[in-house]
C-alpha cells in the first residue's frame, strides 16, 4: 500500500517514465526469451541469415525513411504543438516518397541487389512495405511519449512484441519456409501494425504536402544521416562482414553471443532514463561535485554487474543455445564490456548534448564506424569471427576517447577548465574491467575457480547492498 500510494502521488510524466522503462525491459525480455526457440529450430547457418537480415534492414531503413521519426519529429511535436495531426500526416507522405524512390532504385537492378543482400525478391518486397508503413507506428509512439499518453502506447508495444514472434513461430512450425518464416513473420506483423496507424493518421491529419514542414524536416535530418548510419554500422556491420568472410553459421554464433551480451544494456537503459535528467539539473546548477560522486558510484555498480555477468557466460550460452553455439562464450565478454564503455562515453556525450555541441557527436560516431569497418576487413580474414567482438570493444573505446576529448574541449571553453567527471576513475574502471575480462576468459575452462569467484562476487554484492541501492536511487 505504501508503494501504491507513492505511485498514485506521482505526476503524469513520472508515471509515464516508469511505464516506459518497464515497457522497454519487458519488450527486450520477450525478444530475448524467444531466442532459445529460434536457435533450436534453425541451423546455425539459418540463424546467421536471420541476424544478417536484421543488420541489412537496419542499415537500409536509414536511407529508406531518413529516420524522420527520430530527432526532428520529437522537436516538431513541441515547435508545431498546435498542428501535430497535419505535421504527422505530411511526414508520413514524405517518408513514403523516399521509400518509393529507393524501391525504384532497387527495381533498376533487382537481381544485383538480391545477390548482394542475399535475399529473395519476396523478402525484399516485404522489407520495403515495412519501410513504407512502420514509421507510422513510430510517429504515433513518439507523440504518445510527448503527450504522456503512456497506457495505450505501452499496451500496443507489448502486444506487438508478443504478436511478432507468435507469427514467426506459427510459420516456422506449419510451413517449410525455415529462416524466411522468422523473417516474414517479423515483417508481416510490423507491416500490419504500421498500416493501421498509417491510415489512421492520414485520415486524422489530411495533409499530403506541406512545403515548410518538408523543408524543415529534410534540413534537420539529412545532416544527421552520417550519425544515424554510423550508430547502426557500429552495432551491425560485423555480422554482415562475418557472413561474407567466415560463413553464415559463424554469423549465427556471433549473433547469439551479441544478443546475450546486450541483455545487460537493459539495466543501463534504466539508469540513463533517470540519471540523464538528474545530471542535466546538476549541470544547470553547476553542482559538478555531486556529478563526480554519483558517476563514480554508478560506475562501480555497473562494473560489478558486468563482471558478474561475465562470470556466468558459459551457463547463459548453454541455456540460450545448443552445443553448436558453445564458441559464443569467447565473444560475449568483449561485447559485454563494450556495453560498459558505451555507458561511460554516454556520460561525456551528456556534456556535448547539454551545451548543444552535437557536431562533436557526429564526428565521434562517424570516426568509430569507419574504424569498425576497416578493422573488421583486416582482422576477420586473419583471426576469424571471434575477433569481431574485440574489434567492437576497441572501436567503442576509441569512440569513448573521442567523446572524452570533445568533452574536455567544451569544459575548457565553457566551464573554465572545470572537470565535470572524475576522468581518472572512469578510465581506470575500464582498464580494471578489461583485465578482469581476460581473467574471466581463463576461468571458462576452470569451472571450480569460476564458481569460487561467483560466490565471492555475490558475497560482496550482499555486503554492500545498501550502498548499491542508495546509488540506484539517484533520481526519484
Amino acid at each position: 500500500m505504501f508503494y501504491l500510494n507513492k505511485y498514485q502521488s506521482l505526476s503524469v510524466s513520472q508515471k509515464a517514465a516508469i511505464w516506459y522503462i518497464a515497457c522497454n525491459i519487458l519488450q527486450k525480455g520477450i525478444a530475448f526469451l524467444v531466442v532459445p526457440i529460434y536457435v533450436r529450430l534453425l541451423t546455425t547457418s539459418e540463424y546467421g541469415r536471420y541476424t544478417i537480415f536484421q543488420s541489412w534492414c537496419g542499415i537500409i531503413a536509414i536511407f529508406a525513411t531518413l529516420n524522420l521519426h527520430c530527432g526532428v519529429y520529437t522537436k516538431a511535436m513541441v515547435d508545431y504543438a498546435d498542428d501535430r495531426d497535419r505535421y504527422t500526416s505530411s511526414m508520413q507522405v514524405l517518408s513514403s516518397l523516399i521509400t518509393i524512390l529507393l524501391f525504384l532504385v532497387y527495381l533498376l537492378a533487382s537481381s544485383w541487389w538480391e545477390s548482394r543482400l542475399e535475399m529473395d525478391n519476396v523478402t525484399i518486397l516485404l522489407m520495403f512495405l515495412y519501410f513504407l508503413t512502420f514509421p507510422s507506428f513510430s510517429f504515433w509512439s513518439v507523440r504518445q511519449r510527448v503527450e504522456n499518453k503512456y497506457k495505450m502506447m505501452v499496451l500496443l508495444t507489448l502486444s506487438l512484441s508478443v504478436v511478432t514472434p507468435a507469427i514467426s513461430l506459427y510459420l516456422l512450425f506449419y510451413t517449410d519456409l525455415r529462416v524466411n518464416a522468422v523473417i516474414w513473420g517479423y515483417l508481416l506483423s510490423q507491416i500490419c501494425f504500421g498500416a493501421f496507424f498509417y491510415v489512421f493518421q492520414m485520415i486524422k491529419g489530411r495533409c499530403f504536402y506541406h512545403r515548410q514542414y518538408w523543408i524543415h524536416a529534410l534540413h534537420f535530418n539529412i545532416p544527421l544521416l552520417p550519425h544515424y548510419l554510423s550508430l547502426v554500422v557500429l552495432s551491425q556491420i560485423d555480422r554482415i562482414l562475418i557472413g561474407n568472410f567466415c560463413g553464415k553459421d559463424k554469423a549465427g554464433i556471433y549473433g547469439l553471443g551479441a544478443q546475450i551480451a546486450m541483455v545487460i544494456s537493459i539495466f543501463f537503459s534504466g539508469i540513463n532514463s533517470s540519471f540523464v535528467p538528474w545530471i542535466y539539473e546538476k549541470f544547470k546548477s553547476k553542482d559538478f561535485e555531486s556529478v563526480k560522486l554519483q558517476t563514480k558510484r554508478l560506475c562501480i555498480v555497473a562494473g560489478v554487474i558486468v563482471l558478474s555477468y561475465m562470470l556466468i557466460v558459459p551457463e547463459i550460452v548453454q541455456i540460450m543455445g545448443t552445443s553448436e553455439y558453445r564458441e559464443a562464450i569467447w565473444v560475449v565478454p568483449a561485447i559485454s564490456l563494450s556495453v560498459y564503455v558505451t555507458f561511460c562515453y554516454g556520460l561525456y556525450a551528456c556534456v556535448e548534448f547539454y551545451y548543444n555541441e552535437t557536431t562533436y557527436v557526429m564526428i565521434a560516431t562517424t570516426s568509430g564506424a569507419c574504424l569498425s569497418i576497416a578493422l573488421n576487413l583486416v582482422l576477420l580474414p586473419i583471426f576469424g569471427y571471434i575477433s569481431a567482438g574485440y574489434t567492437s570493444l576497441l572501436c567503442y573505446t576509441f569512440f569513448m576517447l573521442m567523446h572524452y576529448l570533445f568533452q574536455q574541449k567544451i569544459s575548457n571553453k565553457t566551464l573554465d577548465g572545470i572537470s565535470v567527471f572524475d576522468n581518472r576513475f572512469i578510465w581506470s574502471s575500464c582498464f580494471v574491467l578489461f583485465v578482469l575480462m581476460l581473467l574471466c576468459l581463463l576461468t571458462y575452462t576452470a569451472s571450480l575457480i569460476r564458481y569460487t569467484l561467483i560466490i565471492i562476487s555475490l558475497g560482496l554484492m550482499f555486503v554492500y547492498k545498501d550502498k548499491i541501492v542508495s546509488t540506484l536511487k539517484v533520481s526519484k
